[in-house]
């Protein structure tokens, strides 16, 4: 699957901000990420084109008694917690949390300097059958400060 960049943007791409410039031809998962995303992207391929057919379909299928147009589902994202424990509004702009099993350097990334993040991935690290002990260690600090 291949698509061609339209006009200039960035997007995150497996947690990592990456710059997209007009004509830059993009193929595979990425391609169909964006496509699906509703990236500034023109499909290159017959498969880009019917996936973008289909997210189409899908749209127009969308519409409300009245014969108008209704907004888009947003993409899913995990849902995010305040402070106090109830529901919290995610920030567009902040990647989600990356795969339990993804590399230490990535989830360190995501978390940051952030308690909350840090106790979320210490909790899901200490499900897994081997939890990672550096991993681990590094998580405790960051969550107990």
């Amino acid at each position: 699957m291949r698509v061609v960049v339209r006009e200039a943007f960035k997007a995150y791409i497996n947690m990592q901000p990456e710059e997209f410039t007009p004509g830059q031809k993009i193929k595979g998962d990425i391609a169909a990420q964006l496509l699906r995303s509703g990236a500034d992207v023109d499909a290159d391929d017959d498969a880009a084109r019917e996936l973008a057919e289909q997210l189409r379909d899908d749209t127009a299928g969308q519409q409300d008694e009245g014969g108008g147009q209704r907004e888009p589902d947003p993409p899913h994202q995990p849902p995010s917690t305040d402070p106090d424990g109830g529901p919290g509004h995610p920030d567009p702009s902040t990647p989600s949390a990356p795969a339990v099993d993804a590399p230490v350097k990535d989830l360190l990334v995501w978390v940051g300097e952030d308690p909350a993040r840090a106790r979320e991935v210490l909790e899901a690290e200490g499900a897994k059958d081997s939890p990672r002990s550096t991993l681990v260690k590094q998580l405790q600090k960051i969550a107990d400060a």
